[in-house]
């Protein structure tokens, strides 16, 4: 595999754990603490959204255009 599109699968496996992790633990655990962070995880939940979105486009993108070897 070449290393742009192991780059991007590990870009993508390392931001779903980042999602899954904020949503299973981080924020939960920040509301039982009931400190301000609550928010800024969040935030960090929907940027880290965004950006699978976009690494599975681009792994869609190559995988279309016969680039994904």
């Amino acid at each position: 595999m070449k290393n742009v599109n192991y780059d991007l699968l590990k870009m993508l496996h390392n931001t779903l754990d980042d999602i899954w992790r904020l949503e299973k633990y981080y924020i939960r655990d920040a509301q039982k603490a009931k400190c301000h962070s609550v928010a800024a995880l969040k935030e960090m939940l929907r940027n880290e959204k965004r950006s699978a979105e976009l690494l599975q486009k681009e792994i869609k993108l190559r995988v279309k255009a016969g680039k994904f070897d």
